[in-house]
């Protein structure tokens, strides 16, 4: 994923963690330890009380990135 100025992956957490509801698409740097991991078609998601993550690499660091409930 490319480099965008003003990017800060921990305080875009915070603020998908905080708002409650989060948007398809944002990228969080980690996700809370009582997230629990469920594996659909081969992919660990993490479920939270909020949404799904997608586990994905930027670079050499894992990220998550909101997605709908996979089916």
């Amino acid at each position: 994923m490319p480099y965008y100025p003003g990017y800060h992956p921990v305080a875009r957490a915070a603020v998908a963690f905080t708002a409650g509801a989060v948007v398809a698409g944002t990228i969080v740097a980690s996700v809370p330890t009582s997230c629990e991991t469920l594996v659909v078609n081969g992919i660990a998601y993490r479920r939270c009380s909020n949404g799904w993550y997608e586990p994905r690499y930027q670079g050499h660091d894992v990220v998550y990135v909101v997605v709908p409930a996979p089916r």
